[in-house]
C-alpha cells in the first residue's frame, strides 16, 4: 500500500482489490486521523475505520475485476466535513440490500448507512469516465484543525 500526504488534510491511498489488504489500508486511515488529532477513543476513529473496511471490501467484491488499483481518500472538506472516498473501475453504485438471516455477505452497504446516519452523515457517488467514487461524508471539522 502507498501513501501520499497531499496536504495535512488530504491523504490518499492505493491497493490492489484484495480483501487481504482491507485491515492495512483500515489502519492506515486510523493512524492518519490519530496524526490529526482525533481522539483515539472516540467514536469518529472506530467508525470511519467501520466504513472503509466495508467501502473498500465492497470495491475488491464487486470491481475488484475491473480495477487494477483500489484508491481510497480521506480529507477535512472545505465546509469542515470528514470525506472517505473509494474509487474503483466499475460504474455500480452499492445499494443497501435486505439479506437474509443465514447470508454472510450482503450486509456492507446497510451497515454504512446506519452509521452514517448515526453521525448526520451520508453517502454518495461520484461518477467518472472509468468507474466511480463512493464518498462517506461525516459533518463537523475534528476539534484539533485549524481553520
Amino acid at each position: 500500500m502507498n501513501a501520499t500526504a497531499l496536504c495535512r488534510t488530504d491523504r490518499t491511498f492505493s491497493l490492489p482489490p484484495s480483501a487481504a489488504d482491507v485491515p492495512g489500508v483500515r489502519s492506515a486511515l486510523v493512524e492518519t486521523l490519530l496524526e490529526w488529532g482525533v481522539p483515539e477513543d472516540g467514536e469518529l476513529v472506530h467508525t470511519v475505520g467501520l466504513i472503509a473496511s466495508e467501502l473498500v471490501t465492497n470495491a475488491v467484491n464487486h470491481a475488484g475485476v475491473f480495477t487494477p488499483c483500489i484508491v481510497v481518500t480521506l480529507r477535512i472538506g472545505e465546509d469542515g466535513t470528514l470525506e472517505l472516498g473509494v474509487r474503483d473501475n466499475s460504474r455500480d453504485v452499492p445499494r443497501p440490500t435486505a439479506a437474509s438471516p443465514e447470508a454472510t455477505h450482503g450486509r456492507g452497504t446497510a451497515i454504512v448507512d446506519a452509521l452514517l446516519t448515526e453521525f448526520g452523515g451520508g453517502l454518495t457517488a461520484e461518477r467518472h469516465p472509468d468507474g466511480k467514487t463512493v464518498w462517506a461524508r461525516l459533518p463537523g471539522r475534528p476539534a484539533h484543525q485549524d481553520p
